[in-house]
């Protein structure tokens, strides 16, 4: 029996043919489920990327938005010069400066930073810190660079303000 069978596996042809057919459907199979596996694997892996990716993408788009408003807002995008912010905040202020001369423009990548010095005599510790609180707090991208503060002889209670400020501006 069992060389009757072996005799008809080995040589007869379509009994041959049909079980080469069924082990290669079978092993076509486990390798199609593996593969299936596999696949559905990495598709599930990419939608979470996906999904992390549009929650960043909304995420920068927000965050645009905001600098859009606030560029906007301070007028980064078109600023006044130096000089004509300075002098608005001084006269918010009720001061008159001495002197209120441009020191030039430097450019640093895609923004120029405008410098100026600014002197004013005869005001009060009241005076002065109002007044650096204007230019911290100003619409204008203000940017102190140096301060220097002397009282004067005749009276002490007043004294000499001298500022080195910046104006950032887009350009």
């Amino acid at each position: 029996m069992k060389n009757r069978t072996r005799n008809m596996l080995l040589y007869d042809k379509p009994i041959l043919v049909l079980c080469f057919a069924i082990l290669l459907t079978i092993i076509l199979t486990v390798m199609s489920l593996i593969y299936k596996r596999n696949f559905e694997g990495k598709n599930e892996q990419l939608r979470n990327r996906l999904s992390e990716m549009q929650a960043l993408s909304r995420d920068v788009i927000k965050i645009k938005a905001a600098v859009e408003s606030k560029e906007v807002k301070i007028g980064l995008k078109k600023a006044a010069g130096i000089v004509s912010a300075l002098e608005q905040i001084l006269k918010t202020q009720g001061l008159e400066a001495k002197i209120i001369k441009p020191l030039g423009q430097t450019k640093i990548d895609e923004f120029s930073e405008d410098n100026a010095e600014l002197e004013i005599e005869d005001t009060d510790l009241n005076g002065i810190v109002n007044l650096l609180y204007k230019i911290d707090i100003s619409p204008v991208p203000l940017k102190l660079k140096a301060a220097s503060v002397r009282s004067t002889f005749e009276n002490p209670d007043k004294f000499i303000l001298k500022l080195t400020v910046s104006l950032m501006s887009r350009g």
